[in-house]
């Protein structure tokens, strides 16, 4: 019997970052996905949503091609994936709840019951929301909690070499120590700390070249140190740089670590240019990790050669799970580790988390959610979705949780949420 679709809604939530959830029906039936965060989302969605209409949910692939085709003259990549991705894991959930299967049986089954996530813990401070742009926030639930409005810079992007710096005690090594000895106390056994911070030698022209002193190298290990003395040594420790230093600076931050024993080091250049990433990779010894901001298995394919040990795609954003598997295989054939980078509600970060039990070069899954006192209430029963580090996936079809809407629809963006 035909599945045959025959609608796509999209609506977001204001959680940490912008939550955009897609829902794809078939008649009363419907499956839900989430794309990552990306200007104008929704319209987007709803452009391409005509091509699928009337298809038949279970021919995923020819679906997936035909809005590929649709966004070759102007780019397949950016939002349109985003989108792509979104519209994918719905169907996915919508075929997993129609044949009363999780999603990991329609990718082949799992490897194991349980995906292990690491907590990142952002720097030495709570966490902050932004916008689709990358502008800090204040959503409604923050204010709830008590927060003030965000300041700032209004028009300057949160990440990379022009964010306004100011160095703090949220910094410092005790801080950082200290989170990382509360993350661990929480059953944690994989941590993240941000790298791309101010220091106390922070000055504002080596921040807008991307490059370190010798002293920010210095203050920049010494946090690590602490990271690494809070976790102890049997919890991983790993640390993001968001596309922030030049190659000089970045090799020789990996090498100031090395002896501490990290799991990664993330995203040390900016992405555009592959080719700095195997200068960063051939220079250190500590593993080096990317894909977030890459798209599609062509993409992929010339990043998997610069020697990175660990990749990271967004299956939210590269093209969805089915695209991610792909990935995932070119990787295998080099031995390197796929972690999935994930900044989603419990919806995306689920469906990410089936992906991984499928996989056999699986790493950690990033939780991006941990101070969002919303993203275990968005869905029903997620406040018990991760227990002591780790993702336990059961036998219920699709990705097996259930949007709460009463929830959505009180913290949506622009105040409407319609699915």
């Amino acid at each position: 019997m035909k599945l045959r679709i025959s609608d796509v809604k999209a609506a977001s939530v204001e959680g940490n970052y912008q939550w955009t959830f897609v829902k794809v029906y078939a008649g009363d039936s419907f499956g839900i996905g989430e794309g990552f965060p990306a200007p104008q989302l929704e319209s987007v969605v709803k452009e391409y949503s005509p091509l699928i209409i009337g298809e038949d949910a279970s021919d995923l692939r020819r679906i997936m091609d035909k809005l590929r085709w649709a966004a070759i003259p102007h780019g397949p990549w950016g939002v349109s994936s985003h989108a792509f991705s979104a519209i994918e894991l719905a169907i996915l959930d919508l075929l997993g709840k129609n044949l009363n299967v999780p999603v990991y049986d329609l990718l082949g089954g799992k490897f194991g019951d349980r995906v292990r996530v690491y907590v990142d813990t952002h720097a030495g401070k709570s966490l902050e929301s932004l916008s689709r742009i990358v502008v800090p926030i204040t959503p409604k639930w923050a204010k709830e909690a008590g927060a003030k409005e965000a300041k700032g810079e209004e028009n300057v992007p949160h990440h990379g070499r022009l964010a306004p710096m100011d160095y703090s005690d949220e910094y410092s090594p005790a801080a950082y120590g200290a989170r990382a000895k509360e993350m661990k106390k929480e059953g944690y056994t994989a941590i993240k700390f941000d790298l791309d911070v101010p220091t106390p030698y922070t000055t504002v022209h080596s921040q807008e070249i991307g490059s370190l002193s010798n002293r920010e190298v210095g203050y920049l290990a010494d946090l690590v140190s602490a990271v690494r003395k809070g976790a102890g040594d049997d919890t991983d420790i790993l640390f993001d740089l968001h596309w922030k230093y030049d190659v000089k600076s970045s090799i020789a931050l990996a090498k100031a670590i090395e002896k501490h024993g990290v799991m990664w080091l993330e995203d040390p250049v900016p992405p555009e240019n592959v080719a700095l990433l195997r200068e960063v990779t051939s220079a250190t010894s500590v593993p080096i990790a990317t894909g977030e901001n890459h798209y599609g298995r062509y993409q992929f394919a010339e990043v998997l050669k610069t020697g990175i040990r660990v990749v990271t795609p967004d299956a939210a954003k590269a093209g969805g799970l089915l695209e991610c598997m792909l990935i995932s295989q070119m990787a295998a054939m080099g031995e390197v580790t796929v972690s999935l980078h994930n900044i989603s509600s419990p919806i995306g970060t689920m469906a990410q988390a089936h992906l991984m039990a499928a996989i056999p070069n699986s790493g950690v899954l990033e939780f991006h959610g941990h101070d969002v006192p919303i993203w275990g209430k968005i869905v029903k029963r997620g406040d018990r979705l991760i227990q002591n580090g780790y993702i336990t996936l059961g036998d219920e079809p699709g990705f097996g949780v259930d949007l709460d809407e009463k929830v959505a629809s009180r913290y949506a963006l622009g105040g409407k949420f319609d699915l």
